[in-house]
């Protein structure tokens, strides 16, 4: 009678922590929309954070490795800061784009004296802002979630992981990308270029941030060109 007990007490015992396990990986696997990405990618007005960029080429044997920080501010733009091998400095606005090497004068370029820089100006944007309306534009769009890695104490990973592939729909971009691949949770985490030539750049970030939650007076200076 005792050995039926303890095995009833033990099928109780199993189908509840097996409830618990498929629970859990269905909540952290949730299936999460495009609108939702966008208002999650969307939410900070600014996003601060480090980069690692490496490119292969097939003209090289080694790829071509860069570093250095970044900033994304709503209705700013993006300000990509290359401190390694060589200190250069990109501001990419709406209808302006300004580039410094080291200690020299700023090139700047606007819309209308170059409108394909622009064109793909704006696709770059649109990827760091999340903003998956307008991409939905140019690419076939291919959502999946994945399940949290709850062993991963990273304030970044607090959310679902989350995979977005993009494939260009026409020219010009379907003549340069064969596709283009994002991941992350509350932050894109990984930016993948796959290039129609066989070259492929895969940039990870680190260290996001969003305080303070408005530019900096050098932030401010800086988009201000």
């Amino acid at each position: 009678m005792k050995i039926n007990n303890s095995i009833t007490t033990l099928k109780w015992w199993r189908n509840k922590i097996l409830w618990a396990v498929l629970a859990s990986i269905s909540l952290s696997a949730q299936a999460m929309t495009l609108t939702e990405l966008q208002q999650t990618l969307s939410a900070p007005k600014v996003v601060r954070g480090d980069f690692s960029q490496s490119r292969t080429m097939a003209m090289f044997n080694q790829p071509l490795v860069s570093n250095g920080k970044f900033v994304i501010a709503a209705n700013q733009g993006l300000w990509w800061h290359q401190t390694a091998p060589m200190a250069v400095s990109l501001v990419l606005t709406q209808n302006k784009l300004s580039q410094q090497f080291d200690n020299q004068p700023p090139q700047i370029m606007s819309a209308d004296q170059n409108p394909m820089v622009f064109y793909f100006s704006h696709i770059f944007l649109a990827l760091f802002n999340g903003d998956t309306s307008a991409l939905d534009q140019q690419f076939n769009l291919k959502l999946t979630t994945l399940a949290t890695d709850n062993n991963n104490a990273d304030a970044n990973n607090s959310t679902n992981q989350w995979q977005l592939v993009l494939i260009p729909k026409q020219a010009p971009l379907n003549k340069v990308f064969t596709r283009i691949t994002l991941a992350g949770n509350k932050f894109i985490n990984k930016l993948t270029l796959a290039e129609v030539r066989g070259d492929k750049t895969v940039i990870t970030f680190s260290h996001q941030r969003t305080t303070p939650a408005s530019l900096t007076t050098e932030e401010h200076r800086v988009f201000k060109f």
